[in-house]
């Protein structure tokens, strides 16, 4: 079967949907359209600091009026939930031995070093190249300990998650989903997860991972909402002191006491629902949720399978019978009950209380029939580790939690029976709603991109189009149908769903950047730089993009216009190694020798495999569509040299008349040719196997652009991939 080509940027799709599924805080002008507006309902009116122009003022703020409740909630691990890594709080020891990625080769350590701990990247080479290292400092700290600790480095102002973390039951190990794809030192931090973490930090518009204002910890006002309306009303009033114990409302806040059930519910599950996709709503972004407000207005969640993550509390107790039978009492079962956080947290001794309110009584002891079980459930017994075992969950190493479903685990299973479907609505109004189907659509397209599903893709493509016929209300769901259009090699077609989002109201840099790339795989360059630079004006700071526009540059000969972007794009973002390449590249063609050589070490000490490509740089001259000289350049950079290739290795060659060889490739299979990100460009079949030759055409049959690829050969009866060949193809000089 050949496999499909995804004719774009696999990774970068992963930022342009951030905004979807993680949550990317972005300035979006209003829609112009009444259709999805909402109105702040009964209960939200009640409270004027739901208003989005209240400002968030941060804990200190609180302390001086509420010190006892501020102390009591110090000692929660949610007051702890993220800080910046000091000495003075530090649990971590060095690491003897480091860890090794099986899959990259690459191993890992933590260092001591200036009074600061390092992460350790290392690989070994040959003798040409002995060890390859990089370190990063851990900067910040996301977990309270209680479980795990994982580490964030700073890089210019943005926030990148490391390899290892810190497991209080373990010790080191890696960092969830880093064994199966080790993202090394690149996985920036999500707005999603900030969100959870940190009280409401202020994000840099359309970029996620930096942060003007970052607060430590979950704070006051992640359940309360903003606090200058209540901070100003309190200091303004002389008096305020010998009132604040009056149990009567006060409008300027919002106290979840106050809330329906449900909402006080929606403040929990802000942060402890998860699900395989979230899908934010039109005109929200990740930080718009404030206490009083419904949860369901500003996501659309979807579960894989049928399935939901065990940490997903508050999910879990609502599938308890003692939650549901107390929702109408005048004390349900709800989070709170267990997890006041103006307490001190619950121990062995007091955290039975809230069951034996209920599970008392001659009625209650009266069910049990053997000594062992009347024992077991006497009011001495512990109704938490039987009813809500500690289990372990599987997205977290060496993670394990109380199950919230409050149940008889030899009687119900701790897992719901799989679904069948691929996504399945959480929430009600998504799987009968009259938004139901769009938003259903919308999800597949997240999932697609998260499980390369190109099946999904159609799916989701087919089932959009027919309901985005006449739309003037949903830009995003304009956006994902190009998303999907891309994702099937349909150019055209996704040009037009993303130029109707743009015509609509969403100009995030994501949707231009899109809009460009499309523009660029139908070879009209003269608008894609239009948008590219239209994306860049709104969000500077965003370094991938401005390397890609910097790509775009290169391929229209602008070889002194795209050193200019690649520099910038490196001076904002210093470890993208794709893009210190691609400068040593333009620099060759400008026949400048020694700067292009410091930028093709520089990529090289960043990315280790690159090395490989300095053994196969091609020039290329063009004629129209075709390519009309091709030969080999040999390696300016001196100081980097390879391995000696053996005779029968898969490599990548300059072939005459003007094509590139494949050589020592297996029969029935197919080269893979990928961008540096992992997008798949084409596939072409080997046949007989040996040397195949290609025409340096890729998947819209224009000549492959100056730049940075990798190849690798796929074939039935490989009981493992042959070698990774990168390869550059060098613009001819000028």
């Amino acid at each position: 079967m050949i496999p499909r080509v995804v004719p774009f940027r696999a990774a970068s799709l992963l930022l342009v949907l951030a905004a979807l599924y993680t949550g990317s805080a972005c300035d979006r002008p209003a829609t112009p359209t009444a259709a999805v507006a909402q109105q702040p309902d009964t209960v939200e009116r009640q409270f004027r600091n739901v208003a989005t122009t209240v400002a968030y003022v941060g804990d200190s703020s609180c302390t001086s009026c509420h010190a006892a409740e501020a102390a009591s909630y110090a000692k929660h691990s949610m007051a702890s939930s993220f800080h910046k890594w000091s000495a003075d709080g530090r649990v971590e020891q060095a690491m003897a031995d480091a860890r090794r990625n099986q899959p990259s080769g690459y191993a890992y350590k933590v260092i001591d070093s200036a009074g600061a701990l390092w992460q350790v990247e290392t690989r070994p080479g040959d003798a040409a190249m002995p060890v390859h290292e990089l370190r990063r400092r851990m900067d910040y700290v996301m977990g309270s300990g209680r479980l795990a600790r994982t580490y964030f480095t700073e890089e210019n102002g943005r926030l990148f998650q490391l390899p290892l973390t810190w497991y209080a039951n373990h010790g080191w190990d890696f960092s969830p989903g880093y064994e199966v794809n080790n993202a090394r030192f690149s996985r920036v931090m999500p707005d999603r997860c900030i969100a959870c973490h940190s009280s409401y930090p202020t994000p840099a518009p359309h970029l996620e991972g930096k942060y003007p204002v970052l607060r430590a910890g979950i704070g006051c006002e992640r359940c309360h909402g903003p606090g200058a309306l209540h901070v100003t009303k309190w200091r303004a009033d002389a008096g305020a002191a010998s009132r604040l114990a009056v149990h009567t409302m006060d409008s300027s806040i919002v106290n979840p006491v106050r809330l329906p059930l449900d909402r006080r519910m929606d403040v929990c599950e802000q942060c402890h629902v998860h699900t395989s996709v979230a899908v934010l709503r039109e005109k929200r972004t990740a930080f718009d949720f404030t206490p009083a407000k419904q949860l369901e207005a500003q996501y659309a969640y979807f579960k894989n399978g049928g399935d939901i993550d065990l940490v997903s509390h508050a999910d879990r107790l609502k599938q308890s019978a003692c939650f549901r039978g107390s929702m109408t009492s005048d004390k349900p079962l709800e989070c709170a009950t267990c997890h006041n956080p103006h307490a001190a947290p619950a121990t062995r001794a007091t955290r039975n209380q809230p069951c034996l309110s209920c599970h008392t009584g001659s009625a209650f002891t009266a069910k049990f029939t053997t000594a062992a079980s009347k024992l077991s459930h006497a009011p001495a017994g512990d109704c938490v580790s039987c009813h809500m075992p500690v289990v372990k969950e599987r997205t977290v190493p060496h993670g394990t939690f109380s199950d919230h479903w409050i149940r008889v685990p030899s009687r119900d299973s701790a897992r719901a029976a799989k679904s069948a479907v691929a996504i399945e609505p959480y929430y009600a109004r998504d799987r009968s709603g009259p938004e139901s189907a769009l938003y259903t659509a919308m999800g597949k397209v997240v999932f697609a991109s998260l499980s390369g599903s190109g099946d999904m893709f159609d799916e989701a493509a087919t089932e959009l189009t027919p309901l985005l016929a006449n739309d003037r209300a949903y830009p995003q769901g304009h956006f994902l149908l190009g998303v999907a259009h891309q994702a099937r090699g349909r150019q055209k077609e996704a040009a037009a769903a993303l130029e109707r989002a743009i015509e609509l109201g969403d100009t995030r840099p994501d949707v231009l950047r899109a809009l460009a790339q499309a523009k660029v795989r139908q070879g009209d360059t003269d608008d894609a730089r239009a948008l590219y630079e239209r994306a860049l004006s709104s969000q500077p700071a965003l370094a991938w993009m401005r390397a890609e526009y910097a790509d775009v540059l290169q391929q229209e000969g602008a070889l002194s216009d795209a050193g200019r972007e690649y520099r910038a794009a490196l001076r904002e973002q210093p470890s993208l190694a794709s893009a210190s390449f691609n400068l040593g590249l333009a620099l060759l063609a400008q026949q400048q020798t020694a700067p292009a050589s410091a930028a093709l070490l520089d990529a090289v000490r960043l990315e280790p495999d690159y090395a490989s490509a300095l053994e196969a740089l091609l020039v290329v001259k063009t004629n129209g569509k075709k390519v009309a000289q091709l030969s080999a350049l040999p390696s300016p950079v001196s100081a980097v040299r390879t391995a000696p290739r053996l005779p029968m290795l898969f490599g990548v060659q300059a072939s005459a008349p003007a094509q590139v060889a494949f050589v020592n490739t297996p029969p029935n299979g197919y080269v893979l040719v990928y961008s540096p990100d992992g997008a798949l460009l084409l596939a072409v079949p080997t046949n007989a196997g040996g040397t195949v030759t290609w025409d340096v055409r890729g998947g819209e049959g224009r000549v492959l652009a100056p730049g940075l690829y990798r190849a690798v050969v796929q074939a039935r009866g490989m009981s493992a991939p042959l070698p990774t060949q990168w390869f550059a193809i060098v613009a001819a000089p000028q």
